[in-house]
C-alpha cells in the first residue's frame, strides 16, 4: 500500500483511504463484517472530517483530530499514559492522540493510527480503550457488507 500526502490535512494517507474519500464526498455508512467488529459506521465525508468542535475546558479541534481531546481528558483525569486495549495490552495515549478519524458510531471512533501502518482502530468514548479492527482500511473496506 502506497501513502499519499493529502494537502487537505496535511499529512500522509493510504492511497484506498483517499480513493473512498473521493469516491464518498458525502461520507456513507459501512456495516463492517470483520472477526472483531460488526458494528455501521458512519464514514465521514471532507467537508466533516474537517468540521470543527470545541471540547469545553479542553479545546478545539476537526473531527479527524478529535482523539487528542479525548486523550488530553483521559491524561488529566486518569494522569495515566495509556489507553487500554481490549486485546493488545495497553497503547500509549501519544499514539492514540495521533489516529485520523474517519468514522463515528454511538459516540465511539473509528480511526488510521499512522504509527502502526495505518490499521484501522476503535476508540470507546465511555471508557477510552481502544482495539485494532483491520491491520489496513482496504482489508475493512473489503470485509464490509453491502447497505
Amino acid at each position: 500500500m502506497k501513502l499519499e500526502m493529502n494537502t487537505t490535512f496535511n499529512r500522509e494517507l493510504p492511497v484506498t483511504y483517499l480513493k473512498f474519500l473521493n469516491e464518498n464526498p458525502d461520507g456513507c455508512q459501512i456495516k463492517n463484517n470483520g472477526r472483531w467488529d460488526k458494528r455501521t459506521w458512519n464514514m465521514f465525508g471532507k467537508a466533516a472530517l474537517l468540521e470543527r468542535w470545541e471540547m469545553k475546558g479542553v479545546g478545539e479541534a476537526a473531527n479527524y483530530e478529535c482523539l487528542k481531546l479525548y486523550t488530553y481528558i483521559q491524561e488529566e483525569v486518569g494522569e495515566i499514559a495509556y489507553a487500554p486495549s481490549l486485546r493488545f495490552g495497553r497503547v500509549k495515549l501519544e499514539r492514540v492522540a495521533k489516529g485520523f478519524v474517519i468514522g463515528t458510531e454511538n459516540g465511539d471512533y473509528l480511526y488510521l493510527d499512522p504509527d502502526c501502518s495505518f490499521s484501522v482502530w476503535a476508540y470507546y468514548h465511555d471508557g477510552g480503550e481502544v482495539t485494532k479492527i483491520s491491520g489496513s482500511f482496504a482489508d475493512f473496506y473489503k470485509t464490509r457488507k453491502p447497505l
